[in-house]
């Protein structure tokens, strides 16, 4: 059955920032991003589009606004490139935010994220935080699903947090890869579950390399897509500054045993997505979307 997304100028948006998170070193992607920032990797066979530039695209044909990019390491590259866009469109001026995290990218993503927090005029009291990686692609449907999602579960997620994952397996993560090439290396991140009432909350998340993974055996691995509150943002920035953390689901994991909770939602799309570490990464998409004619 396919999903359709409500006109994007519903109430459930009003308060939806989203966060590109673009600070990162990308130190995994030699060969193909030497000296430019992962999310400004061309994907060819998505007319030769940027990783940013696609999902940009994709929010603003959704109503999401604003878009906040996060910036740190070879930040000036990136502010060139949203500058050019913002000329060519001037709309744009008004509706993409440039963020520098300044130092703190060096610490890991969730420092990046937690930047914003001294940006008032991204920063605000009822805000929800749609946090995104910026060297990603996410298959437009899958993306669609999520909203839905989200909207379904808009008062809860004021409430709360919300965390999204599928149902999947090995043969299933592979199905496409293993006629583009060898099985790759790729750590998982997986998510447990528990029931409360009626709806379900992250027991825990953690880590799996898919080579120890049998073929069929089950696990639910995050979708990278994070509805954060304004409150739970606050404790992330609270914990941070107790003990180390890197990522954002380190926050997430400190926080439950902190006996806070967040939702779960599990998505039936079988659309995918594509982190972009490697150069062998960038070749599989390249050749998935040309086949697949997107």
């Amino acid at each position: 059955m396919e999903i359709h997304l409500s006109p994007p100028n519903t109430k459930f948006m009003e308060n939806l920032t989203s966060i590109i998170l673009c600070a990162g070193e990308g130190k995994r992607a030699k060969g193909i991003a030497d000296d430019t920032p992962k999310p400004l990797i061309k994907v060819e066979s998505l007319k030769n589009q940027s990783i940013l530039t696609i999902l940009i695209s994709q929010l603003y044909r959704f109503g999401i606004k604003p878009i906040v990019i996060v910036t740190g390491y070879l930040g000036k590259q990136i502010e060139k490139d949203i500058i050019s866009s913002q000329a060519k469109n001037p709309y744009k001026s008004k509706t993409i935010i440039t963020h520098n995290a300044g130092n703190r990218y060096k610490l890991g993503p969730l420092h990046s994220f937690l930047s914003i927090t001294r940006n008032k005029r991204i920063f605000k009291t009822n805000e929800l935080f749609l946090v995104i990686p910026g060297d990603t692609i996410f298959d437009y449907k899958l993306m669609e699903e999520i909203l839905n999602l989200f909207k379904e579960n808009y008062t809860k997620v004021n409430q709360n947090s919300i965390i999204f994952y599928r149902r999947t397996n090995k043969l299933a993560l592979n199905k496409e890869t293993e006629k583009f090439g060898p099985m790759r290396n790729k750590m998982l991140s997986c998510i447990r579950t528990k029931e409360k009432g009626s709806k379900q909350y992250v027991k825990e998340i953690y880590q799996r390399n898919i080579n120890t993974l049998s073929d069929e055996e089950e696990f639910n691995q995050i979708i990278p897509m994070f509805f954060i509150s304004y409150d739970y943002v606050k404790n992330f920035e609270n914990l941070a500054s107790k003990i180390k953390l890197n990522k954002i689901v380190d926050a997430i994991n400190s926080s439950i045993k902190n006996e806070m909770e967040f939702l779960v939602c599990r998505v039936k799309s079988e659309q995918n997505f594509y982190d972009i570490d490697t150069a062998l990464d960038l070749t599989f998409v390249n050749k998935l979307y040309k086949k697949s004619g997107q």
